[in-house]
């Protein structure tokens, strides 16, 4: 199991390598698109052009329950909508935060 201080400085190393590579996210191509499995880390860093509009606790163990507060993976994508943008904004050991970004 992580230590809390681990699983910050983890997060801390993904949001400068995101920003030092001008990472972008996920753009969903359809609502409910399964492609979001795929999105990167951006930590902390909004890139350029984006805004933040939402934040998702989701189960990453794959063993999660509908009735648990983490979102299951089939939970995220009844939210997931065409045109948004998707990233990971924390890790942690069985659960993570999807963000949700929209242009601007």
């Amino acid at each position: 199991m992580y230590d809390l201080k681990v699983i910050v400085a983890m997060n801390n190393e993904k949001t400068r390598e995101a920003k030092k590579d001008k990472r972008k996210p996920y753009i969903a191509k359809y609502n409910g698109d399964e492609g979001v499995k795929t999105c990167k880390i951006l930590g902390d860093y909004t890139p350029q052009g984006w805004e933040e509009v939402n934040s998702y606790f989701v189960d990453s163990s794959g063993l999660g329950s509908e009735s648990e507060p983490a979102l299951t993976f089939k939970q995220l994508l009844e939210k997931v909508k065409k045109g948004f943008g998707y990233a990971i904004g924390e890790v942690g050991q069985f659960q993570l935060y999807i963000i949700e970004y929209k242009r601007i």
